[in-house]
């Protein structure tokens, strides 16, 4: 068994702006603003609108240059797809190249709207267990609809070496409630909370250093992680907006 945990969604780096979540565990997903101009199919791409609406019912104002502007739904929730490219696509698949019982677990930086003036949360969002994982361009066309990766204009290039992972249903999705896992240090950067990194046994990135980067970090020891997520009682759907 082997876990990467991974970066997702809108942040100050990749759409200027964090969203928002409550003590409860409630929270909007948002996905991360396009990059490298990147030009999807007119048919299939996806806009904010909907990720407004959702973060205007937590009393947030959504910020204006993302208004009606196309957005990098990735992972796609609702069809439990999560694409990379580049050394993280390269990582992704050097990294469970013959294993068995992989997994993904997802996590974002928000905004608390009990306390917006306080440290950001970083918490997990969601878990993906692996199915399969395709190349973007040899993904079928009647599946195209299904990723970012796949919503781009001529997604079936030769020379597109974009990966999409398709995961298992029933024990793959959104987390209705995140679990929030980072501190932030007297440095100002985040880590996962010490007594978490000690429960998991551990993450690769040093003293579980949770920044945002284009080297993933894995599971010392999947199974303790699986454990702890488990003993949460999480409830995942196959859902972008809850």
């Amino acid at each position: 068994m082997r876990g990467l945990l991974v970066r997702v969604g809108i942040d100050q780096t990749y759409g200027g702006w964090n969203a928002p979540c409550r003590a409860d565990g409630s929270f909007c997903y948002v996905p991360m603003q396009p990059q490298n101009a990147e030009v999807f199919d007119s048919v299939l791409m996806t806009t904010y609108d909907e990720y407004e609406k959702a973060c205007q019912a937590f009393g947030v104002i959504f910020p204006n240059w993302l208004h009606q502007t196309c957005c990098h739904l990735d992972p796609d929730f609702s069809f439990l797809t999560y694409g990379d490219g580049g050394r993280r696509a390269r990582r992704i698949s050097q990294f469970f190249e013959g294993s068995t019982d992989n997994f993904i677990a997802f996590y974002a930086s928000f905004t608390s709207i009990d306390d917006n003036q306080g440290p950001l949360i970083y918490a997990i969002i969601g878990l993906y267990r692996f199915q399969n994982i395709q190349l973007a361009n040899q993904v079928p066309p009647e599946l195209r609809n299904q990723n970012a990766h796949t919503r781009v204009a001529g997604y079936r290039s030769r020379d597109n070496t974009d990966l999409v992972v398709f995961a298992h249903q029933n024990v793959s999705g959104r987390l209705r409630s995140c679990i929030p896992i980072g501190e932030r240090r007297s440095n100002r950067q985040y880590y996962v909370r010490e007594e978490l990194f000690q429960q998991w046994g551990g993450i690769s990135s040093r003293n579980g250093w949770i920044q945002r980067s284009v080297y993933l970090p894995h599971f010392c020891q999947p199974e303790r992680f699986l454990q702890w997520f488990n003993d949460q009682n999480p409830e995942l759907v196959a859902q972008n907006i809850i």
